[in-house]
């Protein structure tokens, strides 16, 4: 952007780009945007724009503003960028308005871009807006509605008023202005519409009057009349004369125009709209007048479209409120200009908004002529309609206009049905009885449409109105409607009618409320002479109570009618048969009496009234058999209930010589209703009938019988009856226990079966206890009932027998078998009946009480009952597509026999029955004509649920298999002509069996183990069946042998063949048959297992090579199955390892071969079961390294699967607990110490291997790479994420195994460390490949023993290493003091962790003072470095922490085989350990110091003198030496006086500094011997340095030469630099001496010249040392006899 304001030229560049490219069709959004931030940046970043900026700008704006899309809104972003920067003149500003509105690809865009423009410029307020401008803007038709929304969502005020002002000005003599301030005008905010009129009057009152302004001052006149009033009063305030004269003008103008005429602009339609919905009714008068005149052609030139004129008529129709403009509206001719269903819709709404009748009737008059050519238009006018047409007199035009309507429309029944449903209740006038009595004929004579299911009942829709008096009013006309009826003699219209009038008069009387409804209203009566009376009242302010008299007189005129209609024979209330108005009439009856009875209770006293009505005008003296029909009908608990109360309410008014017995059966039959409500009635039935017969009766009293001819009809000849007195007993003990059953339901059924059995019930009562007698008559009297009541009152039968289901007699089966097996004919010659009907009800309960379990005992002396139940059971022959309806019964009834049979039905059978049961069923199996309803019995739940009879079946299935083996003695020819016949059967009977009570039972394992012998030795897979067959067999054996072993059971050895069952593996290729033997076997093991123990190689060898490889959920339960139970007596059979290796080891060798073969998903679930079921701590390690040899193959191979099997391995020994995956590791590395070190040729070497890898067959590399990668296992699993969590979970309870396995892995080294060296010094390892795979091994077992170490914690760790420290293996020791160096050098010395840590030290050092082991001097050489090299870290870590401890290690150290050693190694790693215990306790060791020093100057003069010739080993004791002496030094250096001489005679000596073998540790021994020179330099004082140097240089450097002087000279020089200050004042002098000396001494004849000159020079030096450290007080004395001395040693 800086490069783009310095240079203006890459602008362009930018500009031109983006042009060019929008010129070539390249839209990309992210280009027009670079080209507005570019620019507006650029803009912005300007100080300030002057001229030339904005002539730069704009042409590129202008420019922009030219193209189409995204480009141009670009332009309109820079724009107004630059607009907020600038202020452009008033031509400028034009022109860009202009071009902005030339063609907008955005409107909306292009319309904030002008707002922003004109809001930002003064030249806009100043100057105004061009005709151009606004010309350019009228182009736009949509730009007045974009700008007002605009407007809505900114302030656009500064924009608006220019635009208004220019609209205004321009629109004087330009239309296209007029027109666009004509579209703004409708659209304006009302802000701003006071600028508009303000603009508008200003330029009236300028320019004068014009057409084209007058019209928008008449369109703003219409619309906003009070702006422009307060525009006209604003603008005469101040205004001259000439002025208020035109103002005036225009205001009395304005209002004769509006109030004359309308006056169009350019369409008719647009001043009528503004006119015709003015707030002003005075104008919408006129204009609705203007409308009239239009429509009927009389408006002139002025015409309306028919949708315009819709459009004003609908809009006058929803919102007008003046009723002179509705008299208007509703004079046009609406049907041709509004569709029929809006108009009937809005008319409708209509008429409750008006308050004048004349109005009103015109309303309707209009809906009535309205073409209504649908149902559900002529239901609409009804219901807008009718109400007040019946309740405002109205004219008798109208009236005249509904009759017609109602009695000649095809739609009436639609018509009337909707009556009342919009009704609106308020201000009624007088009532019209012509309508009525018009719609009561109309009614009656539509009355079959009008009941029509199609078009809906009149009634209920009635009920849906919201006006209670309209609905009352609804009611009369159908009452006159009943009345005409009924006279007719319509008996089935007239009951039809009855019924709707009173439900609709019901409804009324329950939504007035009972308050409103007294005890006077409910008893209101009427006749037709009544009705003017009533129905009057509708008009009056108590209108509440007049709808309630003239429901409730509805009511009781419908009765009245109702006797008239139909008379009934006495006792048809239950076989109404005379014809089909006795039958309505009955229903009609019975049906208000359910709805009277069924309500709330809310209006009590108008269904009292009723109830009572009905009962004794409509059913009479029939009573008892009405309520009785009522209560067994299909009704719900609350008419039961009802009923039976109103019977108990009936009771106490009958003669007291009545015998109710006919009813008591019907009333006993309620005592077991589901609900409590019904038989609480019914128990206060039976108490009232108690009261009702005599407390004592007579002996041979009697009492007439109610009803005893005729109460079922034809069929009461069958009742029997009982005398008085047992009747009375019956009653006495049913009442005395009426209450709790009363509480529930089935204490009717067992206090009715004790009193029938014993006399009395539960609670007694031995006055009124029923004879033996007397309770077979009771019996007898119920099932008469029954026997009687059948094919009249099904659910009498149905209850009755339900309540006598614990009553067991023989006369039961006696009554009620003959009346089954008539049901059951009758079946056989029609269809079933449908579930739940009531005749499939009746019969279940007939066959459940004939055939109830406690009816088992009688059963078994029944001579026709117990056959024709097996006959029932048996069920009919053939297969179900052919049977005809005899067929179906029979199948039908077998369904029923086979509910019985589930019920418990054989448990008091007696054995020959339980088999003769077993036998049928068995034959029913076979034949397979077993039948089952929806939601029935099946067979297969029959045998699964019924207690068959083993023996019987067990017999059967021999025979079978008695008769399969004859077939197989046959020919190979006869035998492969067809399948046996026997073997379908077979294969449904074992189905059945498998399932059934006995399909577990032993007895039957003798038959079906010699059927599976005759599968096993038939041939195999010759038919289909048969492999089906012999899968059930295996099946049910299976199932047999886990039930008896889960029950204790043993199933005799004898009868098991295991050989047999091994063979059917053999013998069969089917995967179900294998599975299904495999699981028998698994049973069969449970119980015998060293019988299945024989044959467990060719079980597991069958598996390996068939079910393992399957690959379904099924085949892996078989497996696992298979598995927990074999496996078991394996394991347990015990046994020394090499047993268990012979034994074991094939069956998981067969295992992990399939391993491959086995789905990777069920491998691990498969190979989890196999431990867990060997036995993890046993066989896991065993499986392990069987995958690990199955590995080594893959691994010499290079095959992918390597990784994938390691992998697997370490996932099933995750699975393992943590203790059980450490035995595992363990055992590992045991075996893989034992394996030989190559592959062994010896026989008998190979047969004492005793392994489960197949070592003795393996190779050399073989046995390598199981080395490796058993190793590299442990090492995976020790480290693994998954172990670590379970071993830290132990929390130290493996502690003890950690240990061990790391005792084991250092024997594991050892052994390969042996072995190594075994095939090394054989030479087995002549290959690369061989010494590097024995490297590896060797890398790889370290590595798992640091693994272990770091499991271990640091408490175990110490223990197991001190253990360790004292094994007899010193390569064990070694390993185990570098892992304690390891950890002394990770343990942090201010943790508490530093304690135990260093209970190391005292084994540690007592191996370092041991004694050398001449026995392995190597070993024990590295044992002691090893040691010492802990005792150095050790001292390094924690020495300074704790110096008493570390203190007393230095005399140890310093003892005879460790520092004073004649071994190099032992010696240079202790004086390591001394100086480091030097360097941490400093002036602690200052007392032992006598006791190291000598032994550290011994090395040090031995290794110095030696040098010439110095191994390695000997420049390595100099080094250690060397490093001993300098922590001496820097420690304890004021006490080496008596040891100066020495030491320097070894650090100043030149061999240090010569060349030879071994430079670099001749390079670190100068190196370190400077360093220790420094350090005497600084820390040994001068009193005792310089006299030892001084004297060195004396005696030894003088005469070992120039070379041994410079060293020296250069000493004294550092030990000069390096002195205190006040030392330095106190030997100046000295040294000066001794410099002055070492000068003479150079210019010796006897030296020669370059040693001289060397010695000279490195004089100087040491001299400048001196020199530079002096003051000059100091040094001028001492220039002064050095210039003195130089002078007198000048040559002459």
């Amino acid at each position: 952007m800086a490069q783009c304001v310095r240079d203006r030229a890459l602008m362009t560049f930018v500009c031109s780009s983006v042009f060019r490219a929008c010129q070539m069709g390249f839209e990309y959004a992210g280009l027009h945007a670079f080209y507005a931030m570019i620019f507006s940046q650029y803009i912005t970043s300007l100080a300030s724009v002057g001229g030339a900026d904005v002539q730069f700008v704009l042409p590129f704006v202008l420019d922009g503003l030219q193209l189409d899309g995204d480009a141009q809104i670009a332009a309109y972003m820079v724009l107004g960028t630059l607009a907020t920067r600038v202020t452009l003149s008033a031509d400028a500003l034009d022109k860009t308005l202009c071009a902005v509105a030339q063609r907008p690809a955005d409107l909306r865009a292009m319309t904030m871009c002008v707002v922003q423009l004109v809001q930002t410029q003064e030249a806009a307020l100043t100057v105004g807006l061009s005709l151009r401008f606004v010309r350019a803007l009228h182009a736009h038709a949509e730009f007045p509605r974009v700008l007002c929304a605009l407007a809505g969502d900114y302030d656009v005020s500064l924009f608006m008023t220019p635009l208004l002002a220019a609209l205004a000005h321009h629109a004087f003599d330009d239309t296209e202005a007029l027109h666009l301030l004509s579209a703004f005008v409708p659209l304006l905010p009302g802000a701003h519409i006071p600028v508009l009129c303000t603009q508008l009057v200003r330029e009236y009152v300028t320019r004068g009057d014009s057409g084209n302004l007058t019209a928008v001052l008449d369109l703003l006149q219409l619309r906003h009349s009070q702006q422009l009033e307060d525009a006209i009063g604003a603008c005469a305030v101040d205004a001259n004369e000439s002025t208020h004269r035109l103002l005036y003008q225009l205001k009395i103008r304005g209002s004769q125009d509006n109030a004359s005429r309308v006056l169009p602009l350019q369409e008719t339609s647009t001043t009528l709209y503004l006119s015709i919905g003015h707030a002003d009714a005075g104008m919408r008068l006129v204009a609705a007048n203007a409308l009239r005149d239009i429509v009927t052609g009389k408006g002139g030139e002025y015409s309306l479209s028919t949708e315009d004129a819709c459009d004003l008529i609908v809009g006058r129709l929803e919102h007008e409120d003046d009723e002179q403009v509705l008299d208007i509206v509703l004079g046009l001719p609406l049907s041709e200009y509004v569709p029929a269903a809006k108009l009937i819709v809005l008319l409708a709404q209509l008429i409750g908004r008006v308050s004048k009748e004349q109005l009103t009737d015109k309303i309707i008059a209009r809906l009535l002529d309205t073409d209504a050519s649908t149902e559900e238009l002529q239901t609409q006018i009804a219901g807008a309609v009718f109400p007040f047409v019946l309740q405002f007199a109205g004219t008798q035009d109208v009236t005249k206009a509904l009759a017609t309507r109602v009695k000649e429309s095809a739609a009436s029944a639609g018509w009337l049905a909707a009556i009342g449903k919009y009704a609106n209740a308020s201000s009624p006038g007088k009532y019209n009885k012509q309508a009525a009595a018009a719609l009561g004929s109309a009614l009656a004579s539509q009355w079959e449409k009008l009941s029509n299911t199609k078009t809906g009942a009149w009634a209920a829709q009635l009920q849906r109105s919201a006006s209670v008096p309209a609905r009352t009013a609804a009611v009369a006309v159908g009452v006159q409607a009943v009345v005409k009826l009924a006279a007719g003699k319509n008996t089935a219209r007239c009951v039809s009618a009855a019924k709707s009038v009173i439900d609709a008069a019901l409804d009324i009387v329950s939504s007035l409320g009972s308050a409103r409804v007294s005890d006077d209203v409910a008893q209101t009566t009427v006749d037709s002479a009544q009705w003017d009376q009533l129905l009057s009242g509708l008009a009056q302010d108590s209108r509440d109570i007049a709808c309630a008299r003239v429901a409730v007189g509805s009511i009781s005129a419908v009765l009245g009618l109702l006797p008239a209609v139909a008379t009934l024979q006495p006792g048809q209330w239950f076989t109404a048969v005379q014809g089909d108005a006795e039958l309505a009439y009955c229903d009609l009856v019975r049906t208000m009496f359910v709805s009277t009875v069924a309500r709330s209770g809310e209006t009590s006293s108008v269904d009292g009234v009723l109830t009572g009505r009905l009962l004794h005008e409509c059913v009479g003296s029939d009573w008892a058999q009405f309520l009785a029909a009522t209560w067994l009908a299909d009704v719900g608990p609350v008419v039961r209930a009802q009923s039976l109360l109103a019977l108990r309410a009936l009771i106490p008014q009958q003669p007291s010589a009545l015998d109710l017995q006919t009813v008591l059966p019907a009333v006993v039959a309620m005592l077991g209703d589901d609900d409590e409500r019904v038989r609480s009635a019914a128990a206060a039935c039976v108490k009232q009938l108690k009261q009702a017969y005599p407390h004592s009766p007579a002996k041979d009293a009697e009492q007439d019988i109610y009803m005893y001819d005729a109460f079922y009809g034809a069929t009461s000849d069958r009742l029997q009856y009982l005398p008085l007195q047992t009747v009375v007993r019956l009653v006495a003990q049913l009442a005395m226990h009426a209450d709790s059953m009363a509480a529930d339901a089935d204490v009717a059924a067992s206090e009715l079966g004790a009193i029938v059995s014993r006399g009395t019930g539960s609670l007694g009562g031995k006055p009124t206890k029923l004879s033996s007698q007397a309770r077979d008559s009771v019996v007898a009297f119920l099932l008469s009932h029954v026997v009687a009541a059948d094919g009249v009152v099904p659910q009498l039968q149905t209850r009755l027998l339900g309540v006598m289901r614990a009553v067991v007699t023989d006369s039961v089966l006696e009554q009620l078998l003959p009346l089954l097996s008539s049901h059951v004919d009758e079946l056989k010659t029609q269809s079933l009946p449908e579930a739940g009907s009531t005749e499939d009800m009746l019969i279940h309960t007939l066959f459940r009480t004939c055939y109830a379990p406690s009816m088992a005992p009688q059963l078994a002396n029944a001579k026709q009952a117990w056959p024709a139940f097996l006959e029932f059971l048996s069920g009919a022959n053939g297969v179900p597509e052919t049977w005809g309806p005899a067929e179906r019964a029979q199948a039908y009834v077998q369904q029923l026999s086979f509910e019985q049979l589930a019920q418990g039905f054989t448990d008091g059978l007696g054995s020959e029955a339980v088999a003769q049961i077993t036998s049928c069923l068995i034959r029913v199996a076979v034949r397979g004509n077993a039948y089952v309803m929806a939601g029935g019995v099946s067979l297969r739940d029959l045998f699964n649920r019924v207690q068959l009879d083993a023996v019987t079946a067990a017999d059967e299935i021999s025979a079978i298999a008695g008769r399969l083996g004859d077939d197989e003695n046959k020919s190979k020819k006869a035998r492969a002509a067809s399948e046996p016949s026997e073997l379908p059967e077979l294969a449904t009977l074992l189905e059945y069996v498998q399932n059934s009570s006995v399909g577990t039972d032993t007895a039957l394992v003798p038959a079906l183990v010699s059927l599976l012998s005759v599968f096993v030795g038939a041939d195999a897979g010759r038919h289909g069946t048969q492999a089906y067959v012999m899968q059930l067999v295996l099946g049910m054996l299976t199932r047999v042998f886990e039930a008896a072993t889960a029950a204790h059971i043993v199933v005799p050895e004898s009868v098991v063949r295991v050989d047999t069952i091994v063979q059917a593996i053999r013998t069969s290729s089917s995967p179900q048959t294998h599975n299904q033997t495999l699981l028998l076997l698994a049973a069969v093991a449970a119980q015998h297992p060293d019988v299945v123990l024989h044959h467990v190689m060719a079980i597991f060898t069958f598996m390996g090579a068939n079910v393992l490889r399957q690959d379904d959920e099924y085949s892996f339960h078989v497996i696992q199955q298979t598995l927990e139970r074999v496996i078991p007596p394996l394991v347990q059979h015990g046994g020394s390892r090499a047993e268990q290796i012979a034994q074991a080891g094939p069956v998981l060798r067969v295992f992990v071969d399939t391993l491959t073969h086995i789905p990777r998903h069920r491998r691990m679930a498969l190979f989890s079961t196999l431990v867990r079921t060997m036995g993890a701590d046993s066989y896991a390690a065993a499986v392990v390294e069987l995958l690990l040899e199955k590995n080594v193959a893959r691994v010499l191979k290079g095959g992918r699967e390597t990784d994938d099997v390691l992998a697997f391995t370490l996932s099933l020994t995750h699975e393992l607990e943590a203790a059980q995956q450490l035995q595992c590791v363990e055992q590992v590395l045991l075996d893989v110490a034992a394996l030989p070190a190559d592959a062994v040729k010896n026989t008998e070497l190979a047969a004492g291997i005793v392994q489960y890898a197949d070592v003795a067959r393996m190779s050399g590399g073989e046995l390598r790479t199981f080395r490796l990668v058993a190793l590299d296992y442990a090492h995976q699993l020790l480290t693994s994420r998954q172990f670590g969590s379970k071993l830290g979970a132990l929390q130290g309870a493996a502690d003890a195994q950690l240990s061990g396995t790391a005792q084991t892995q250092l024997q594991l080294i050892a052994q390969l460390s042996a072995q190594h060296a075994q095939v090394e010094a054989g030479g087995l390892l002549d290959t690369d490949v061989a010494a590097r795979a024995w490297k590896q091994t060797v890398q790889l077992a370290y590595a798992v023993l640091d693994d272990v170490n770091a499991l271990m914690r640091l408490q175990l760790f110490v223990s197991t290493v001190v253990q360790l420290l004292g094994h007899d293996d010193l390569k064990v020791r070694r390993k185990a003091l570098a892992l304690a160096n390891t950890r002394l050098s990770e343990v942090d010395a201010r943790t508490a962790d530093a304690d135990d840590v260093l209970k190391l030290l005292a084994p540690v050092a007592a191996v370092a003072a041991a004694e050398l082991d001449t026995s392995d001097e190597r070993e024990s050489l590295a044992c002691k470095q090893a040691a010492l090299l802990c005792v150095a870290t050790a001292a390094r870590r924690f020495a300074a922490a704790r110096p008493t401890q570390f203190t007393d290690l230095v005399a140890i150290i310093s003892g005879a085989h460790s520092l004073g050693a004649t071994q190099a190694a032992v010696a240079s790693a202790a004086m390591v350990a001394l100086a480091v215990l030097c360097d941490q306790l400093g002036p602690r060791l200052i007392p032992m110091l006598p006791t190291y020093l000598p032994l550290v100057l011994k090395h040090l003069r031995a290794a110095t003198a030696q040098l010439e010739t110095a191994s390695a080993d000997d420049l390595a004791l100099l080094i250690s030496a060397l490093s001993s002496i300098l922590a001496i030094v820097e420690n304890m250096g004021a006490f080496l006086a008596p040891s100066l001489a020495p030491l320097l005679l070894c650090l100043l000596s030149p061999a240090l500094r010569s060349e030879g073998e071994h430079a670099e540790l001749r390079t670190q021994a100068q190196q370190k011997a400077d360093e220790v020179l420094v350090a005497m330099a600084n820390n040994v004082p001068a009193r005792q340095l310089l006299p030892a140097q001084f004297a060195f240089y004396q005696r030894e450097a003088v005469r070992q030469g120039a070379a041994t002087a410079e060293l020296a000279v250069a000493f004294v020089g550092r030990t000069a630099a390096a002195l205190p200050r006040a030392q330095l004042m106190q030997n100046y002098k000295q040294l000066f001496k001794f410099f002055l000396s070492v000068f003479d001494a150079a210019r010796n004849p006897g030296v020669e010249l370059s040693a001289a000159q060397a010695l000279e020079q490195a004089t100087l030096d040491a001299f400048m040392r001196l020199v530079v450290r002096l003051s000059e007080a100091l040094f001028r004395p001492l220039f002064l006899t050095f210039a003195e001395w130089a002078a007198a040693s000048a040559p002459v």
